[in-house]
């Protein structure tokens, strides 16, 4: 939340008929235009510039609301509201509202009960706001993720000098590297994907197999003592399936943005930058 003024006049524009569209979408009634190429012809033969303008179906009659929109540091005097009045009646239009960041003032305010007029307060969350400054929890989303592992397991492997079944140590040959008479490097880590794939391929769960592999040249093991002589290669292993799926929980939380107060009606809202409207009517405390 900030002091500072984060919008200007035609995002307050846009935001209001975002809110009034949530809003009135469960009564019928849409946004039927908005903005600078929302125009409406009066009787006057005059073209009347309206901020938002939304419609509802009552029967065969589809009744209009104007809905003007001031995003200023000044209250907004009773002229305003004369001036909508006015476009209304020459407009044909049933309903109107003036949303403003600022306030009415005491004449605005009356005038605007007499005509029938709404008056809303739409203004961003400041930090002394201490009823709204807080965290707005939206929910707990759950996600599951199935996760199945299938490879070849490894139980021994059998150079014919030496056998190795140490788990750490069969873990550990999948980075050794072995050397013919020429001293080309040959990595063991391929001997042992080329068994996990085929016993992948096999599909025989648990079942013990033994899978040679032939040598075409003489192989050694080079130690830090000595060197292996690799007589054979041999690995022993099975096919495994393990199940490895879990479940990840997400506390969905926003921060509220903006404060909407309808005068009359007493109806208070709140909006986050996620598009999230809290009706904070004292009989209902639901989001949209």
């Amino acid at each position: 939340m900030s002091e500072t003024n984060e919008l200007d006049w035609e995002e307050y524009e846009a935001i209001t008929q975002y809110i009034y569209g949530a809003l009135g979408a469960q009564y019928g009634i849409k946004v039927k235009a908005y903005g600078r190429n929302c125009k409406i012809n009066g009787k006057s033969g005059v073209q009347h510039q309206i901020d938002v303008l939304t419609e509802q179906l009552d029967g065969e009659h589809k009744l209009l609301t104007a809905i003007e929109c001031k995003y200023v540091k000044k209250k907004v005097d009773k002229d305003i509201v004369m001036k909508l009045s006015q476009i209304m009646q020459d407009s044909g239009i049933a309903s109107g509202i003036i949303v403003c960041k600022a306030g009415f003032t005491k004449d605005a305010v009356t005038f605007a009960a007499h005509q029938g007029i709404k008056l809303v307060e739409l203004r961003e969350a400041v930090a002394n706001d201490a009823e709204y400054n807080k965290t707005v929890e939206i929910g707990i989303l759950d996600m599951n993720f199935n996760v199945m592992r299938s490879r070849g397991e490894v139980v021994s492997i059998d150079f014919g000098t030496t056998i190795i079944t140490d788990a750490d140590q069969i873990l550990a040959m999948w980075f050794v590297h072995l050397y013919d008479c020429t001293g080309r490097a040959v990595f063991f880590g391929n001997y042992l994907k080329s068994f996990s794939e085929e016993l992948q391929q096999r599909g025989e769960l648990l079942k013990t197999t033994t899978i040679d592999y032939p040598l075409n040249s003489k192989l050694v093991w080079r130690q830090p003592d000595g060197e292996i002589n690799i007589e054979k290669i041999a690995i022993t292993g099975f096919f495994s399936k393990t199940d490895m799926s879990f479940k990840k929980s997400f506390q969905l939380s926003d921060q509220v943005w903006l404060i909407m107060r309808e005068l009359f009606d007493e109806r208070k809202v709140t909006l986050s930058k996620s598009g999230f409207i809290w009706n904070l009517h004292p009989e209902r405390n639901s989001g949209i």
